[in-house]
């Protein structure tokens, strides 16, 4: 059995605190795997690779949709993809990589959450618990799982460390490959602590002083 954590940010994220080597000293001590996805960088994932612990390498990319900018995730990748790239280009280049397509916090228009139920069609994994969602984006994007018996994933999309080790999904998974991680996900347990509300609008009023600068 594995414990995945599949949205978790590094120091190598702009608005993220979280050092590599405590990440990884954490992850020994919950049991939880974790997935790298900072933002537009796979910078962090050689030093990731130093500490010793199984991990999912991958990217939060900034996509672009005919309804604007949105975020999606690349799991399992092993070359960086460039920021602002169009929504599709950036499926086929996840797709050549043979990594797995992931849509963190669907349906959040206050996070670039993909809002586009046609486009949302064609990921592989919904996440349908983010730690810092408010419940009824959750909520629907959950019912779209449900809707289009899409595979679901849980995020902690930890930014500051104390955040990682609460959530995970729980898989009858041996080895960190990804056709398998795909077919055990059917049978995955999600659990699932959200992020107080203060913490959650501290970090989005960050992000946005922030983002302007990156």
């Amino acid at each position: 059995m594995l414990k995945i954590d599949f949205h978790i940010h590094t120091n190598y994220s702009f608005d993220s605190t979280v050092k590599i080597p405590q990440l990884a000293e954490r992850a020994k001590h919950f049991g939880i795997t974790p997935a790298i996805t900072d933002h537009i960088s796979m910078a962090g994932i050689p030093e990731m690779k130093k500490q010793g612990i199984d991990f999912i390498p991958g990217e939060e990319l900034r996509v672009s949709t005919h309804l604007g900018k949105a975020d999606l995730i690349g799991l399992f990748m092993n070359e960086e993809i460039k920021r602002d790239i169009d929504f599709h280009e950036a499926m086929d280049q996840i797709k050549s990589q043979g990594a797995i397509s992931y849509a963190p916090h669907p349906f959040d228009p206050l996070r670039a959450g993909l809002q586009d139920e046609k486009l949302l069609k064609d990921i592989q994994i919904i996440e349908v618990f983010n730690a810092h969602c408010l419940s009824r984006f959750d909520k629907k994007a959950e019912e779209f799982a449900k809707k289009q018996n899409k595979l679901r994933g849980a995020g902690s999309d930890s930014h500051f460390i104390f955040e990682f080790g609460y959530t995970y999904v729980e898989l009858d998974l041996d080895e960190l490959e990804p056709s398998k991680l795909l077919k055990s996900l059917k049978t995955g347990k999600i659990t699932g602590k959200r992020t107080h509300k203060v913490r959650r609008l501290a970090h989005r009023i960050a992000s946005k002083l922030l983002k302007p600068f990156i």
